[in-house]
């Protein structure tokens, strides 16, 4: 199957689910990457983990764990800004 064929067949007309999409970005756990030059490599790694354990995004978890300001910590975990 050529690529022409096969984006007319299987790719024309896919819609992103866009709430799908943002669920799957706050569950990442490559969120807290940029949390490290921040609050340390061993306190992102520790909110990572307990993300994972809790089945919590990073970002609840960060809330509560990381000492850094609603705003700020919003400010950081913009998946726009680290794309």
């Amino acid at each position: 199957m050529g690529p022409r064929l096969f984006a007319r067949r299987c790719i024309a007309g896919l819609e992103p689910d866009r709430e799908k999409c943002e669920a799957t970005i706050e569950r990442s756990l490559a969120m807290c990457t940029v949390l490290a030059p921040v609050i340390g490599y061993d306190k992102a790694a520790k909110i990572a983990k307990r993300a994972y354990e809790t089945n919590r995004t990073v970002r609840e978890v960060a809330l509560e764990v990381s000492g850094l300001e609603p705003d700020v910590l919003n400010a950081l975990l913009d998946p726009k800004k680290q794309v």
